[in-house]
């Protein structure tokens, strides 16, 4: 018999790599058709002649070459923004143990744009718009909401209901501030309101470096913690049997989390509900939480961002913003997991 125990780990093996291909497949597709569509109406022929152009190294002056490469930005960015959301949604769901955790629920969106508001409102004209302010900002937003989630967290104790639902809460107050300083002072409404709508329209270099920053910091930690990470997953007693540090290692995957969706925030404003689908489509393909499906999560999280996108700037003339877009899709989803939810309960 003991020649027969291989076989089940190389099928799985080799499942897991079609999973990882076929996954990867459908993005370079996704990402090839993306190329085609935007608002400037370029025809198929003008964009794969703004393609030649840029592959054989002339000059960026040609209108065609121009809006190509500012679509393939876009899409690079939309491919790191979801990678990095999907990890994000993964760690929270991880941590909280609980299937409908994602980056709102911590209240980032609300820190981020918070901050973002007060920087427009206290500091220098034109700071906002400052490379330095895009990232510390949103950044700053996010620890702090973290740091107030920690200090609630030593109330509550290990009651992962209540510490999910005082992020939920925090992030109603986080985001009902925002709504009074820009009330009180419309002003600076310009200056902060692309931090909630403007989605992937504004992507640059400095955006796709920030993510992939987050990204390369994040990934090798994430990977290194999977065998504590499953043994967390089944419980705190099984965990600290095994010597896993508990809070310790919530605290870390909270901390990374919110480290990610904040880069995010910083690069592309805010994007809801990715982080809530990648772990579950990932999670239709494979039901083994290991290294292939944090993996598979990133690449499911940048499908679902580059496909919103692209339905963003394709449906309309003047483009829909990406987090309505994907809130569209987003909510109904929600409603079904939680009645689904309640009914395991």
């Amino acid at each position: 018999m003991s020649s027969v125990l291989p076989v089940p780990d190389a099928e799985v093996r080799r499942h897991d790599a079609a999973v990882l291909v076929g996954t990867a497949a459908v993005l370079l597709v996704v990402t090839g058709i993306s190329v085609f569509f935007g608002s400037a109406g370029l025809t198929p022929s003008e964009v794969l002649h703004g393609l030649r152009l840029m592959i054989g190294g002339a000059p960026m002056g040609t209108p065609e070459a121009q809006i190509v490469m500012l679509r393939l930005v876009r899409i690079g960015l939309g491919v790191l923004v979801g990678a990095s959301l999907g990890l994000s949604g993964f760690l929270l769901q991880t941590a909280f143990r609980n299937p409908l955790a994602d980056s709102y629920l911590l209240g980032v969106s609300g820190g981020a744009q918070l901050a973002v508001t007060l920087v427009a409102l206290f500091g220098v004209a034109g700071t906002v718009a400052s490379v330095r302010v895009m990232i510390a900002a949103p950044l700053a937003g996010g620890l702090l909401v973290l740091a107030m989630l920690l200090i609630i967290s030593r109330r509550i104790g290990h009651d992962l209901l209540a510490f999910l639902l005082s992020g939920l809460a925090l992030s109603y107050m986080l985001n009902a501030l925002y709504s009074i300083l820009v009330s009180t002072r419309p002003d600076i409404l310009s200056s902060t309101i692309f931090w909630s709508w403007m989605g992937l329209n504004r992507a640059s270099g400095t955006g796709m470096a920030v993510v992939a920053a987050g990204l390369i910091v994040a990934v090798p930690v994430v990977m290194s913690l999977m065998r504590p990470l499953r043994s967390y997953l089944v419980g705190d007693d099984f965990a600290q049997n095994l010597g896993v540090n508990v809070r310790t290692t919530r605290i870390l995957l909270l901390f990374i989390s919110v480290v990610l969706a904040a880069t995010d925030v910083a690069a592309s404003g805010v994007v809801g509900f990715a982080g809530l689908f990648s772990p579950h489509l990932a999670r239709l393909l494979t039901r083994r939480t290991d290294r292939t499906f944090v993996v598979l999560t990133m690449l499911m999280g940048a499908t679902v961002v580059v496909v919103g996108d692209l339905i963003a700037r394709s449906v309309s003339v003047s483009e829909v913003p990406l987090n309505t877009v994907l809130s569209l899709f987003g909510a109904p989803y929600l409603i079904w997991l939680s009645i689904k939810s309640r009914r395991v309960m």
